[in-house]
Order: C-alpha cells, then structure tokens, then sequence
C-alpha cells in the first residue's frame, strides 16, 4: 500500500507541473499573435504611408519588370510569354518597346490609342505561288477477242480492272488523264467481234474509268466497223454512263460538234481536239459531224475557236502508217499546219509502234511540241515493238504573278504491254500493261510471244528505246539546238 501511495503522489505532483507548463506556452503564443498583429496593421502602414506632397514611388526593379513586360500599345501583358496581336497575325515580332516610346510625344504622360495601334505591323498576306497542272496520255486501247473475252466471269459480269493495275497508280497521280479507244464499244447487239472489223464490251469503259482516265479519244480508223449506228451507241453509252468523262472525236449533233471540247482544270481550260485520217469502212453519209476528219481547213478553223476559248490546246490527231517508226512526210507537214495554227502540243496514235518526239515550228514562229504517236497501250499484236508504248506527261505551270499557263516540263516514258500465252489451249491469259522501269528480264522471258513463236526479249524492248531517241525535255532540246 505504501508503495502505490508513494505512486499517486508522484504522478499528481507531475500532473500539477506539466499543467502550469500548458498555461505558460499558450501565454506566450497569445503576446507573440498580440505582437505581429500590432506589427502589420499599426506600426507597418506607419513607416511606408508617403509623406504628405510627396508622391508614391515604385521600387526601381518593379519599374523595370513592368516596363518588360509592358505591351508596346500601351496595354499591361497578363501573361510575360504571351504574343502581341501582330505576332498571332503574321508569326514575326512586334515592334521594340523602346522604339514606341521615343515615337511619342515627350509632354504626353499617356500613349494616344491610335498611335499605338500604328505602331503594330500590318498583316502581309502570303506571296501566291505558282501552281502545277499534270497530264498524261497514253496511246491506243486496243482490244482483240482474247483480250475481249477475258474480262468476261462465270456469272456473266464484267471484270477488266486486271488490264489497267499495273498503271492505274500512275494514271490516277495525273490531274488530267488521256486515252486513245481505238475500237467502237456498239453495245452487246453487236457481240464481240475482232481484226479486221471490231466491237468491243462496253464494260471495258467502266475499268477504264476505274483506273483514272479522264479525257477518251475515238477518231480512228475504226470508229465505223459497225457502222454509223455503232459509232452513235458507243457516244450514247458514255453520255449516258460516264458523264464526267471528255468524250472528244465523235459527236452526236452538229451543235456538239461545233462545240470545243475542254477540260477545266485550276480554273484553267484545256482543249483536246481529236482527229482520224480515215475510216477503213463505212462512211458518214449525210452525218459528217459524228467523226472528226484530219484537213488543214478543219483543225485551222477548230484550233482557232479552241484558242479563244481556252487557256492550252492539245490536239490528238489518229495519223501514220501501222507499224512504220519513222514519222511520214504526211506527219511532218500536218505537224506543220498544226504549229502554224496555234496547237501547244500534239499526241499522235494509230502506227501501232512509238515514234519520236520533237519540236515543230510554223511558218508564223509558233514552236508546238509533237508526240508522233505512242504506240499501243494494250493489244494482242504479235511483235515486239507492238508490245512497246508510251506515256507522254505534260507538266503546265500556271504562273502566280500573270495566270499565264505554260508548258514546264515534258518526257515520255515507255509502257510493255504483258501477257502469258498456252500453245496446247491457244489461250492468253494475264494480260496488263506493266511500266519499263518496273520490267524485268525474268518476266520479259515468261512473255506470251515466245511461246507463240514470235520473237521477243527484253534486249530487243532496250534497242527499240534506244533507237527511239530522247524522250526527256533536256535532251529533246539539246538533240534540236
């Protein structure tokens, strides 16, 4: 017992000590909060309040930070990193500070609104530049039976999409995309017929569309193998089922015929004017406007309502001879009538082969660049050079400055066309069209013509290239100096 006392006594003594100590520390928190209010709200005022006449001054490196970060208006930035109203406008800084304070007046205590304002840069807009128009042009679409019948599938539909794969990235780039259709499309009436009179599906048209051309010619010398009413029902069905394609060599009426036909391309127009020398049967009867025919009177008269109307003329005469690669006296001087009339470029077809190209003068100076023929796109032919074609690409500036549209670069690049042929089924399958920078030896000896007995490698494809002359703008030019 005397033990737990002892225990009580100690712990009370304790607890009387640790009390007195609580009152004193919460005595001394309450002088020290009497203190600091005394000091900031009586004392404090006291010793910054300004002496009465004197102004309030600022801290000189406040008057510094202000001025940095001062608008050159006038108007305090709320934020240092934030950009002046010039600088959002045109990207550049605006004017220094100290250059706006010196264009004030020394007895204004305030800057003037609107000299303020005069002080912030002008919007500039940006220099215009010049714009490009691409076109390219490739030659005759010509399909015989095998090549007719290929697209056609068990169910009966059509399906000729496989002829165009292997160009269709290249055609698609173009803005403007030409074709040559060297066949009438008559409609199913007629069926599938070939050499030497042909009609072709007219489902070829939609895989044609499908691959990116834009512009199809048809004055050949085939347009009438099925007569004038099949010349008249291929013009229907493109009317009809591709509206947004130029159809230009046919017409269906002499109000279409007298009308140019163009292609508006960046607000510039674009005539195609398209010409045949012939027909090998048939003829227009008492309806000379369904086919365009190769005179001087006709394409001067055409070229000069083209050149009225449109910014470029491009004419795409159907010329030559079949399998000749040297251009005949009958191009050259049609090439001649055509420069001295005013056409910019000309894209001939019909040899079947590629010809050269080179710049023609007219008598008036007129310089017009002449493609004489591109060959066959596609075709069974059965040669080696038939089995080389070209793609003429046009590049047209619009100049920025005076809207002028000039051509500003040129070339024709080669196209094989490629097939795989069965001597046992005398059948050709796999038929497209493949560019030569892409052609390789290894396909070049699976070619259709060696197994139907024909001559063809990829060494004679090299030497008809190379014959061919240059076909780049430096070295057309450089070859006519």
């Amino acid at each position: 017992m005397g033990k737990i006392s002892s225990w009580n006594k100690d712990r009370k003594e304790g607890s009387l000590k640790g009390r007195k100590g609580i009152r004193i520390a919460v005595g001394v928190s309450v002088v020290t909060l009497l203190f600091m209010c005394l000091f900031l709200f009586v004392i404090l005022p006291k010793v910054h309040r300004p002496v009465a006449g004197e102004e309030e001054t600022t801290p000189e490196y406040v008057a510094e930070q202000t001025n940095a970060d001062a608008d050159p208006s006038g108007a305090t930035s709320a934020d240092p990193g934030s950009v002046s109203p010039s600088e959002e406008t045109t990207g550049e800084k605006s004017s220094d500070p100290g250059e706006t304070e010196n264009s004030t007046s020394s007895d204004a205590e305030k800057t003037d609104p609107t000299e303020a304002a005069s002080t912030v840069e002008e919007t500039t807009e940006p220099e215009p530049e010049d714009q490009y128009i691409d076109i390219i042009a490739v030659g005759d679409n010509l399909y015989h039976k095998s090549l007719s019948q290929s697209g056609i599938k068990e169910d009966g539909t059509y399906d000729y999409t496989p002829v165009y794969r292997g160009t269709k990235y290249l055609i698609s780039q173009a803005d403007i995309a030409v074709i040559n259709q060297e066949t009438p499309m008559a409609g199913e009436e007629y069926g599938i017929q070939t050499y030497p009179r042909f009609n072709v599906p007219q489902p070829i048209g939609n895989a044609m569309v499908c691959a990116g051309f834009d512009v199809v010619s048809f004055a050949t010398n085939h347009m009438l193998d099925m007569g004038r009413e099949g010349l008249i029902n291929t013009a229907q069905y493109w009317k009809e089922k591709h509206p947004g394609v130029l159809v230009t060599g046919i017409s269906l009426s002499q109000e279409e015929r007298d009308t140019v036909p163009y292609v508006e391309c960046k607000g510039k127009k674009i005539a195609f004017l398209n010409y045949t020398y012939g027909v090998n049967s048939g003829n227009l009867g008492r309806q000379p406007y369904l086919l365009n025919t190769l005179n001087e009177e006709t394409v001067r008269r055409d070229i000069a309502r083209a050149k009225e109307e449109c910014d470029y003329v491009i004419v795409l005469p159907h010329w030559g001879v079949e399998g000749r690669s040297e251009p005949t006296d009958d191009q050259y001087n049609m090439a001649l009538i055509l420069a001295d009339a005013g056409a910019d470029v000309v894209i001939g077809t019909h040899p079947h082969v590629v010809q050269k190209v080179q710049w023609v003068t007219g008598a008036n100076g007129h310089r017009t660049l002449v493609f004489y023929s591109l060959g066959n796109f596609i075709s069974l032919q059965d040669t080696a050079a038939k089995m080389l074609g070209g793609m003429a690409r046009l590049r047209l500036k619009i100049d920025a400055q005076t809207g002028e549209l000039t051509l500003d670069d040129y070339r024709m690049d080669y196209l094989v066309t490629h097939f795989l042929f069965d001597p046992a089924l005398e059948s050709f399958t796999q038929m497209t069209v493949i560019p030569w920078e892409s052609y390789t030896r290894k396909r070049a000896a699976s070619h259709g013509l060696i197994n139907w007995g024909k001559k063809f490698s990829y060494d004679m494809l090299a030497d008809l290239i190379e014959k061919n002359g240059p076909v780049t703008k430096e070295a057309i030019e450089a070859a006519q100096e």
